[in-house]
């Protein structure tokens, strides 16, 4: 009994230790993560694509270079990491500092998808397998060292430890002792009030983003050796682990993000440890061991943010002067002009039945299926239009439900033999399922917290779920290439390449009628009020948690339909390549870059993702114009990664274009709209920029239900800057309790009520009117 107990308490140390450098790994990332948000504001999803800069500039210094240790050091952390912060700072998150949190997280993502590849251009970089930096101390991974007899540490292991415990010092004395980190936190909450008290608003910043970026480098160069491969999606992997650390600490506590990163670590260990004792006498303890361990860190983060109430309460601080500066001319209470989008419309269906034409009667193999590629790609797009553009969420695992739905294609043909046309109405079923029983936990969640969760849920699917046999098909199955079959529907048979392309495009046409009619209908309306004031939308009978259950159901099934169909488009499911986190997060970036609040923009968005690659940056539709390939200019064909660069980076208009490009260079003539009377727009009867005065008391509003769901609609189609305005007016007026405007979410969340998903953080917060109604 004395022995058993003895070998339990030897490998319960073991464990410990043997976690606690992994656990340093997590801290250190996590420590710098708490850094730039403490110092920035900015929930930094680009602090891995940061990380992962540096560490390739490392590993070019040292291996391709043979540059000395120190020198590569220097460069790629010394110097490299704080410019880029500085870059980042006065470009593009400057102008933005006054953005709604939710507009910045998206400009973040984008920088995480965009940055990576750009480096990789201009460097000239290309990753290898097994290739990756040698530590920063002479033979770091071939000297260990043994103090307690049980488990021996390599010498990058107690870098990264040391590293770790020094940066929490540190940071700690800066915030706690030195003035600078009292300056860096107050231009956080108001750069104005500081730059009232005689500091340089502008000089703090910089100097944080460059500490931030700084870190970002010290972090990437210490874990690189730990990787068999440089790779962006892999440190982004790592920064979501994380996040996990950082959120025990809300992102603000620096020694809770130490203790969270460490804690992941030693959980892990004791896992790997105590588990497979029981695994030879119970069979489905193994099966815990290799679908827990990898998912640990994400059911952290999911139920951190979830569970612990701080976190649910959490809101923004917004800057009490952020009034002072003039706002931006407003386009409140206008509407395109029928003839314009008469035009539009027109203009679209011709060039729609040119295409069409074109390519069924002379398009061969691979431009029947590029646009058929793009026709299935807009089905999943569609659901991005529904959970992002008409119920204001950012959620991050769309490929999570759209891999549910190829997945069950494939194995209710393999299994149970069942017709391609069925099992791809229940993969969409089990998705929609899937969506709203995800619905229940974070319908009370802020924005930028809904997509911390639903990006936890993507890593968990990613790490657990597509490895079950009645999932992914284990082993033997999917992963490996397994075909999935096309279905055949009467005298059609759906293998031939152009049937097919035939049946998605009618199943397009009628997904994107069904989006329509929502969005014009009871429940687009009704999401239009729940983003206005959540709690004058429940004033009115609205249920919050009911309408957004809809929604991620709703979304759930249009991303699982696609899924299913691109699976038997592709007659394999091809997860690696269609479905994982990282290209997701790619699929939100072009969705909001091109609009995300209409149909057209799902349908540019796909086509642009589908066949931008091949029309412009391998020549194709150059080489149509100069009749012949040979005629191409010779930097020709350019790399595919400038996809990924261009609209990752375009993704930073987000903050003063939330309808997206598409509609916003589309505008077309402004006219009145009987909303907002008193308003004179641009277009008919007034000159450019100028406005009639409105009345003393305001807008004559409606009374009852319409009111609520007709000032929620002019709320959210009016932009920010409108709004403030408005509550301003409101407020003198003693008319703000009247609004249906986002006040009265700001009003709620200070008396502690929940607050809708209203006014700055929506991303339906500056469209027109007329985007409301303009889907063709």
């Amino acid at each position: 009994m004395g022995s058993e107990s003895n070998s339990i308490g030897h490998d319960f140390f073991q464990a410990i230790l043997q976690g606690t450098p992994p656990g340093a790994v997590y801290a250190l990332v996590a420590l710098g993560f708490v850094l730039t948000y403490k110092t920035s504001g900015v929930f930094n999803l680009a602090f891995g694509s940061q990380a992962y800069i540096s560490a390739a500039m490392y590993f070019k210094a040292r291996q391709e270079w043979n540059w000395p240790t120190v020198p590569a050091v220097i460069v790629s952390v010394f110097l490299l990491a704080p410019a880029i912060g500085l870059i980042l700072e006065r470009l593009i998150f400057r102008p933005l500092r006054t953005a709604p949190p939710l507009s910045k997280l998206v400009v973040a993502i984008g920088l995480a998808v965009a940055m990576p590849y750009l480096f990789d251009i201009i460097a000239d970089f290309h990753p290898q397998s097994g290739a990756t930096p040698v530590g920063v101390v002479p033979n770091g991974a071939g000297v260990f060292y043994d103090p307690f007899g049980v488990y021996a540490f390599s010498r990058n292991e107690l870098v990264d430890m040391g590293v770790a415990v020094i940066a929490l010092v540190g940071l700690g004395a800066l915030f706690r002792f030195g003035g600078i980190g009292l300056r860096m936190r107050a231009v956080v909450e108001s750069p104005r009030m500081t730059e009232l008290n005689g500091i340089a608003a502008d000089r703090v910043s910089a100097l944080s983003w460059a500490l931030s970026s700084l870190f970002a480098g010290i972090s990437g160069v210490l874990i690189a050796p730990r990787f068999n491969t440089l790779a962006a999606a892999d440190f982004f992997s790592l920064m979501v682990v994380a996040i996990a650390a950082a959120a025990v600490g809300r992102l603000v506590s620096l020694p809770r993000a130490l203790a969270g990163g460490l804690g992941l670590g030693i959980v892990i260990a004791l896992l790997n440890t105590y588990l497979p004792r029981w695994s030879d006498t119970h069979a489905w303890v193994k099966t815990v061991q290799d679908n827990l361990t990898p998912s640990v860190p994400f059911v952290a983060l999911f139920a951190v943010v979830v569970l612990v109430p701080s976190i649910r309460r959490s809101r923004e601080a917004g800057d009490p002067l952020a009034g002072v500066e003039p706002p931006p001319p407003s386009q409140r209470g206008a509407r395109r002009d029928p003839r314009s989008k008469l035009i539009s419309g027109v203009i679209g269906a011709v060039l729609l039945v040119i295409v069409a034409s074109v390519v069924l009667s002379r398009g061969d193999q691979l431009w029947v299926y590029l646009v058929t590629q793009a026709v299935v790609v807009s089905i999943i797009f569609l659901s991005i239009t529904v959970i992002t553009g008409m119920a204001g969420q950012i959620s991050l695992c769309q490929g999570a439900f759209a891999a549910i739905g190829g997945f069950t294609v494939f194995q209710m043909a393999n299994r149970y033999d069942l017709p391609g046309t069925l099992s791809m109405l229940i993969g969409a079923a089990i998705a929609a399922v899937v969506g709203a029983i995800l619905s229940l936990p974070v319908r009370r969640l802020g924005g930028i917290w809904t997509a911390i969760a639903t990006l936890a849920f993507a890593f968990f699917v990613d790490a657990v779920v597509v490895k079950l046999p009645f999932v992914g098909g284990g082993n033997t199955s999917l992963l490996q290439g397994t075909v999935v079959p096309r279905p055949v529907i009467g005298p059609w048979n759906l293998e031939n390449d152009k049937n097919f392309l035939v049946f998605v495009t009618v199943l397009l046409a009628i997904v994107a009628t069904v989006v329509i009619q929502l969005r014009r209908g009871t429940f687009g309306r009704t999401l239009i009020a729940l983003r206005g004031s959540e709690v004058g939308a429940g004033s009115i009978g609205i249920s919050a948690g009911q309408v957004r259950l809809v929604a991620f159901a709703v979304s759930g099934f249009i991303a699982g339909l696609g899924g299913a169909v691109m699976a038997m488009s592709q007659r394999n499911v091809n997860y690696s390549n269609n479905f994982v986190p990282f290209s997701a997060l790619f699929w939100m970036v072009i969705v909001v870059t091109l609009g995300a609040r209409t149909v057209p923009g799902a349908l540019n968005a796909a086509a642009a993702f589908t066949l931008f690659d091949q029309l412009i940056l391998k020549g194709s539709l150059f080489a149509w114009i100069l009749r012949g390939q040979s005629n191409l200019p010779g930097f020709f064909p350019i790399s595919s990664k400038w996809t990924f660069v261009l609209f990752g980076l375009a993704a930073i208009q987000y903050a003063r274009h939330p309808e997206g490009l598409l509609e916003h260079g589309m505008s077309g003539r402004l006219i009145p709209n009987r909303l907002s009377p008193g308003r004179l727009i641009p277009g008919r009867g007034s000159s450019p920029g100028v406005a009639a005065p409105a009345t003393a008391a305001g807008p004559t509003e409606p009374t009852g239900s319409a009111r609520s769901a007709e000032t929620a609609e002019t709320a959210e189609t009016a932009p920010a800057s409108a709004r403030a305005e408005r509550r301003q007016h409101a407020a003198a007026s003693g008319a703000a309790e009247t609004t249906g405007t986002a006040a009265t979410g700001t009003a709620a969340a200070d008396r502690g009520e929940p607050a809708g998903e209203a006014a700055p953080d929506s991303p339906s917060a500056s469209a027109s009117v007329g985007s409301e109604d303009w889907i063709s």
